[in-house]
């Protein structure tokens, strides 16, 4: 589904600049061989060294270390959870139930309130254009997912939705978004979705964020495109300090 009328231009303007800003930082740090961070491909074979895709991997995880600032992420993510409640209204969907940290700390609880802490990785800005694109994926470990369209050139990529059960006929159509400044596509996390290329030179900038959840929730699907299992268990904040000690071992 999609809204449009949550923010008006100027603030569209604002969230876009502080996109490009974290970008500039980014390909900065990626012009350095001694700070440039590479990311490894999911699978032999996946990609190669001319992908247009790769980049949209290595400025997601650049942004896992430096977020893009607060204000900005925080008030797109109230307008995500805005959003979400409307759709679970007009889709006449329950309530998502989501695990959250208790508020004594320490330990992990199930809960349906409707507006979620926004955590770590739950918002990012993406920048799109001379041919790059993301290819078909899902959002693990999220109920819905969406995107806000903050700057969009005339040749911006589509968002192109594509059916849960397969690529072969009857169905193999995808449903297609055209990208507008100011509008928030909201959708199940777990549908196979891409995004077409830019062409041109002008980019196309946007935020994403995801809501967490378990899709297993709030479905009666028994398949999930690309998944075994869908779960995705937090961690207590002394079960990622834990993880992240062993990590740096």
């Amino acid at each position: 589904m999609e809204y449009s009328g949550l923010f008006n231009d100027d603030q569209l303007k604002a969230f876009a600049a502080d996109v490009k800003s974290s970008w500039s930082d980014f390909l900065l740090e990626r012009s350095n061989p001694q700070t440039r961070r590479k990311t490894k491909s999911l699978a032999f074979g996946a990609s190669t060294v001319n992908d247009k895709d790769r980049i949209n991997e290595e400025f997601f995880n650049y942004q896992s270390r430096n977020p893009i600032k607060y204000h900005t992420l925080e008030t797109v993510w109230r307008a995500f959870l805005f959003a979400c409640q409307k759709f679970i209204k007009e889709a006449e969907l329950p309530p998502i139930e989501y695990q959250r940290e208790t508020k004594e700390g320490g330990s992990l609880e199930w809960t349906i309130e409707p507006n979620p802490k926004r955590g770590p990785g739950y918002c990012w800005g993406s920048v799109q254009f001379g041919g790059t694109h993301h290819d078909i994926h899902t959002h693990p470990g999220a109920a819905l997912a969406g995107t806000l369209y903050l700057e969009v050139p005339p040749d911006g990529g589509a968002l192109s939705l594509n059916d849960p059960r397969g690529l072969l006929p009857p169905f193999s159509l995808a449903y297609r978004i055209l990208p507008e400044a100011g509008k928030f596509s909201i959708f199940p996390a777990t549908l196979p979705h891409s995004v077409h290329a830019t062409p041109g030179e002008r980019p196309r900038v946007s935020i994403s964020c995801n809501h967490p959840g378990d899709w297993k929730k709030f479905t009666t699907a028994k398949v999930v495109f690309g998944e075994s299992t869908w779960s995705h268990e937090m961690l207590s904040r002394e079960e990622m300090i834990e993880k992240q000690q062993q990590q740096q071992k």
